[in-house]
């Protein structure tokens, strides 16, 4: 063995010998000194009832306490509907956003981030409700996935685009990523009919419902099976508001028919590690 290689194997067990006892005071340090996380500051009803304004603007939700304030230029839905629930226990119309449906596990996920204490003498979560039914599921129809010919693996994760167009005319385009076989981060890239961009018409202009109701059926999804798609085949199980004029039935077919042609033209952009 010549003395370059001589060398090299002392350095490489000098290192692990290092590595090692790093490793070592690690594990000891952890078993000896380790603490419990700390828990959130309690903050009293006082405390809340004193954030209730625009400017500093804190809510309670089963139990924690977080501080929206910065959140509220960014929420979809008017200012005055937020602001309702500032200084309060939030938590009824956080399990309620509209009746009988909760927010949605991104609005979790998103919220977790404001956290910033928890409640005094607050009364304990109510327990999950039990996980229903999809709407496919109790009409007696077939699974999802024999309707959409799909099996586990059929589609990478990745990042999706698709559309709808009739007689030439794109009526929806969308975006949405499958993490898993799940549909997260829907967006609607494109939303027209007849001239009218849905996308952008304000909350009091007459065809707003139209808008509402595509957002509902983005809400729904999120989180979803990719195969629960076929859930918006019954509209009046997703959306609000259902009438006529509205014409939902026929919007959620457009939407389904968005994600078809997206997962038919493949991933768009491979997810980011």
């Amino acid at each position: 063995m010549n003395l370059n290689k001589i060398a090299y194997t002392a350095l490489v067990a000098f290192g692990a010998a290092i590595a090692t006892l790093v490793i070592s005071h690690g594990l000891s340090g952890t078993r000896a000194g380790a603490t419990e996380p700390p828990r959130a500051a309690p903050i009293s009803r006082e405390e809340l009832a004193r954030h209730n304004s625009r400017d500093s603007c804190w809510k309670a939700i089963d139990g924690k306490v977080y501080d929206i304030t910065a959140y509220i230029p960014d929420h979809p839905s008017r200012e005055e509907v937020v602001l309702a629930w500032c200084g309060k226990d939030a938590s009824e119309g956080w399990h309620n956003k509209r009746p009988g449906v909760a927010h949605s596990g991104a609005a979790s996920r998103l919220l977790s981030g404001y956290l910033i204490g928890e409640l005094e003498d607050a009364a304990p979560p109510p327990p999950a409700a039990p996980a229903r039914a999809s709407p496919a599921a109790a009409a007696g129809r077939p699974d999802g996935r024999l309707l959409l010919g799909l099996a586990p693996g059929t589609y990478l994760d990745g990042r999706y685009r698709g559309s709808f167009l009739d007689r030439g005319e794109m009526q929806v385009g969308m975006q949405f990523d499958l993490r898993d076989g799940r549909l997260t981060a829907l967006e609607y890239r494109h939303l027209a009919y007849g001239g009218i961009d849905y996308l952008t018409l304000a909350e009091d202009a007459p065809l707003y419902p139209v808008t509402r109701q595509y957002r509902q059926v983005a809400d729904y999804l999120t989180g979803k099976p990719l195969h629960q798609i076929v859930d918006l085949y019954q509209p009046e199980q997703v959306v609000t508001d259902l009438d006529g004029y509205t014409g939902a039935s026929l919007r959620t077919s457009k939407v389904i028919s968005a994600i078809r042609d997206g997962l038919n033209r493949g991933v768009y952009q491979w997810p980011k590690e």
